[in-house]
């Protein structure tokens, strides 16, 4: 009698939920959150099912928390790289108590992100499975869930053993992947995890799409009505905008209705406003609410002419920087939207306004984040080069629906790749080609039918159509916006050992173990930060290169720098690349977000000087170019140019300029500057600081120059030399120099090319010698900016041999056209007390390498040999000693009167060793 009493109580439950609810009652949706902590066990054997699992405690003899990694929870064994790695399945339990009023509702158990597989169970039963990572996912678990009572709810999640230990172009495709799971194969929930109850008769999903030429926002909203025969009402509101609804009938194939609204009044979205809006959309039978949902959406619209993006009608510039997903704590990205609105307020006060994420889809809170803070997201499918969108269509065409369906409302969502690298060249046959970009294509439509208002991308990295935007590492096609692709050159710093002892997560800093037992072994323990500080400084020049380099092209619409956190070794990257930004634990590397937004900015001021044509002769004005990229609010009409010229902060020249124009979303030619350092009897370094004054802001940009005394022919050194150079220009400045035929004396200086016998026994003699290294085969030279993953620090001493050469303890830019190309001379085994006078740390691998080795260098080092004297170059003085390189000519000047006189005196003995690897037979 009970059991029969108790289902008719059921079914009078069912049937009461299914009537509309009373007028002005709240709509019957209710969540439960299951996030925290769960019951836990590994299942290394993968024993399969039993009951007991789901029914006694003791299988689970763990507990975890989730979100989270269960490798960063301490389970599974060490790895080389990691500190727990397991792989395999594992199981997670939990008792829920649901309440007694959703019976007859639909309940539904929404994930935020789980890696890889899922399997669910419900008081014993299995209701079905997931396998994708790149959106969150729900079940509908309304057939077992048992209301008013205590449920069983247990996951079984699996994450396939995969290694990813070649470089990129021989990985195999084993699974689906991307920079989720590319450092480590990582298991578990990473999303948020909740129970609802939903209307059986209710809104099913919504998709937001503006018009800002018309001032209209458009609502599609699908309706799932089961049993339903009478018409239903879709009603939207949204603060500040007339309401609008429209009929639609319940008994349709696909009921959905098409909403419009008058947006007249409000507010755009946009990475300078990040104006959100919430719309309260109603579902109505006969005038009364039975569903309810708030959609939050930003009035946006992304557009694309030609080669140029819109934002809202006007040119946007993407001014973007790489995400690869590197967590070394927790390996999994955080679930917290505050930790994800602190990172990105972060690397907008350095002035980006876009990221982009390779081979993977952000989590929820990101997208959240993202909308509030005003950063434009680019997404990608977890395809992370071309072999793993080939092996695994099915899998990402399910996870391109889910991401898009999941995301498209966000205004912070730009565009959606459906991988990275897409290299045919990889592929083996023209059909597998051809069928290759069939698929894309078949992509393309699906992403276009299912979130017109983004952005759909074939790939990151190459121009394959169909796709709304190409990313390109060069080139740049008139028809499509386009993007540099991982732009910047791969710039490192060097690693920075004393970092590893905050690896206290799940990744063990390796990389950062060799290193420093290098810098001990070299006994630099002293010393290396300040090579790792001046390694960030050129960093930074580099930076500052590149982006002023592509803002020159107005043919390219922006680029997405990378990265902006160093990326950790071990992968199948290779060992470490130091290119961030920031550090891995998010803090910025030597830079200020004053000098972040100097270069991401929408308004950049730019010079025709490259950075080979930093010096010149004071008292000998020259003209600079000045030329503006403005993607600012509106064209520059009117604008005032104020530049300076600063000696140690005091302003020796300048002027201001007015009536400048310049159109947005180009690339124009403001002013010519007449740089004059004056004359001078002592080199110095001069900044030169322009500004720009428009209705909508202000613009700075500054650079670093040096001016240099120009040189007039002097007396003779006080001692005979001797010079083996072929160099006419250096027997016109110095004419009193003596042939190669020369007799040498035990007082003379032999400048030479090569280290030969005359050579060494003119310094066991007790001579001079300035060995100015002749390049070979063996000593090939390297590029000033360290590009594909290398690093360079250099350090100049206080010494004599540069007196009246200006630096600050680094190689800066007046060194340029004297390093770029020159061979970095080893000395790794000279003694320590050997200090290069020009000289620093550099890495020597090569790219992708799985170790990249650290190396002491030097372009300008001295020692004893014997009773002799020896200095050694490999500047690149002979190749530009020219008065078109100032800096050239007064270092060659300064090196000489240095090696000429009596302050040329080294203490340290070279090696007999590496006195051998010095000279020629």
């Amino acid at each position: 009698m009970d059991g029969l009493r108790s289902g008719l109580l059921t079914a009078l439950l069912a049937a009461l939920a299914l009537l509309p609810a009373l007028p002005g009652a709240e709509p019957a949706r209710q969540q439960l959150d299951l996030n925290g902590t769960w019951q836990f066990r590994l299942d290394p054997a993968n024993s399969g099912l039993q009951q007991k699992w789901f029914s006694t405690p003791d299988p689970f003899p763990d507990k975890i928390a989730v979100p989270g990694a269960w490798q960063a929870q301490g389970f599974g064994p060490a790895s080389p790289q990691l500190r727990h790695s397991f792989e395999g399945t594992a199981w997670y339990r939990r008792s829920v108590d649901v309440p007694a009023n959703w019976t007859g509702q639909r309940t539904i158990l929404r994930l935020g992100g789980a890696h890889r597989r899922v399997t669910l169970f419900v008081n014993g039963v299995e209701l079905g499975g997931h396998d994708g990572f790149s959106a969150p996912f729900e079940f509908d678990i309304s057939s077992a869930i048992r209301p008013g009572a205590a449920n069983s709810i247990v996951l079984r999640i699996e994450n396939p053993p995969v290694a990813i230990e070649a470089s990129p172009d021989l990985q195999k495709p084993l699974m689906p992947t991307g920079m989720l799971n590319y450092i480590g194969n990582w298991g578990g929930i990473f999303g948020s995890v909740e129970l609802a109850s939903e209307p059986r008769i209710r809104l099913s999903s919504v998709l937001v799409t503006s018009d800002t030429s018309r001032r209209r926002v458009s609502f599609r909203i699908r309706v799932d009505a089961p049993g339903q025969n009478r018409p239903l009402t879709v009603s939207v509101a949204v603060p500040g905008a007339p309401p609008a609804s429209q009929d639609i009938a319940a008994t349709a194939a696909d009921p959905q209705a098409f909403v419009e609204i008058d947006a007249a009044k409000l507010r755009l979205w946009s990475p300078d406003n990040p104006q959100l809006l919430t719309a309260s959309i109603q579902l109505l039978d006969q005038g009364r609410a039975i569903d309810r949902l708030d959609q939050r959406f930003g009035y946006r619209e992304v557009a694309t002419r030609g080669g140029t993006i819109l934002l809202n009608g006007k040119p946007l510039y993407l001014r973007g920087y790489g995400d690869d997903n590197v967590e070394v704590l927790t390996g999994f990205p955080p679930s917290s939207k505050a930790v994800f609105a602190e990172r990105l307020k972060l690397s907008k006060s350095f002035g980006f306004n876009a990221v982009r994420f390779h081979s993977m889809t952000p989590p929820a809170a990101y997208f959240e984040a993202a909308d509030e803070v005003g950063m434009l997201v680019m997404a990608e499918l977890p395809a992370a080069y071309t072999q793993y969108f080939f092996a695994h269509r099915d899998f990402l065409k399910r996870e391109l629906t889910s991401a898009l369906l999941a995301y498209r409302n966000h205004p912070s969502l730009l565009s959606l790749a459906f991988g990275n690298e897409f290299n045919l060249d990889w592929l083996k046959t023209d059909p597998d080609r051809a069928e290759f970009l069939s698929s894309v294509a078949d992509f393309y439509k699906t992403g276009k039918e299912l979130a017109p208002a983004t952005l759909i991308l074939s790939n990151d990295g190459f121009d394959m159509r169909p796709t709304d935007m190409v990313s390109l590492y060069r080139g740049a096609p008139a028809d499509r916006p386009t993007v540099r692709h991982e732009f910047g050159q791969y710039y490192c710093s060097l690693p920075d050992i004393s970092l590893k002892e905050q690896f206290t997560g799940v990744l063990l800093p390796t990389w950062l173990d060799a290193k420093s037992k290098w810098v001990a072994a070299n006994h630099l323990e002293s010393i290396y930060p300040a090579y790792v500080r001046n390694s960030q400084r050129l960093q930074q020049l580099g930076r500052k290169y590149q982006i002023e380099k592509v803002r020159g092209h107005a043919e390219v619409s922006g680029y997405h720098y990378w990265l902006i956190v160093d990326y950790p070794g071990g992968t199948g990257e290779g060992d470490s690349w130091e290119e961030g930004w920031f550090d891995y634990f998010w803090r910025p590397k030597g830079i200020t977000p004053e000098e972040g937004r100097a270069l991401n900015t929408p308004v950049l001021l730019m010079l025709d000087a490259g950075v080979d044509n930093r010096t010149l002769w004071a008292g000998e004005p020259r003209q600079v170019g000045v030329r503006v990229s403005n993607y600012g609010a509106e064209a520059v009409h009117d604008g005032r140019l104020t530049w300076a010229l600063l000696d140690g902060g005091k302003r020796i020249a300048g002027a201001v300029l007015s009536g400048v124009e310049a159109e947005l979303g180009k690339v124009s030619t403001i002013a010519t500057i007449p740089l004059d350092a004056g004359a001078a009897p002592v080199a110095r370094k001069l900044e030169l600081r322009l500004t720009l004054d428009t209705r909508h802001g202000e613009y700075t940009n500054a650079w670093q120059f040096w001016a240099y005394p120009k040189p007039r022919q002097t007396a003779a050194a006080a001692l005979p030399v001797v010079s083996n150079l072929r160099l006419a220009a250096l027997s016109r400045q110095y004419p009193w120099l003596q042939a190669r035929s020369a007799k040498l004396t035990a007082g003379s200086l032999l400048i030479t090319e090569d280290l030969d016998a005359a050579a060494l026994a003119h310094l066991h003699a007790g001579g001079r010698v300035w060995l100015m290294l002749r390049q070979t085969v063996e000593r090939r030279g390297v590029e000033f900016f360290p590009a594909s993953g290398g690093a360079a620090g250099t350090m100049i001493l206080e010494h004599p041999a540069l007196s009246g050469f200006p630096h600050d303890g680094l190689a800066d830019l007046q060194f340029y056209n004297l390093i770029d190309g020159a061979f970095p001379l080893p000395i790794d085994n000279w003694p320590a007390g050997i200090q290069p006078i020009v000289g620093g740390i550099r890495t020597t691998s090569s790219f992708l390498s799985k170790t990249k080795n650290l190396s002491r260098m030097a372009y300008a080092v001295e020692g004893k040999v014997g009773t002799g004297r020896l200095l050694v170059t490999t500047l690149r003085l002979r190749e530009h000693f020219d008065e078109a390189y100032p800096e050239a000519i007064a270092l060659f000047d300064s090196l000489l009167r240095y090696t000429t006189g009596p302050e040329f005196d080294p203490r340290e003995s070279i090696p007999e060793p590496a006195l051998r690897r010095l000279t020629v037979e």
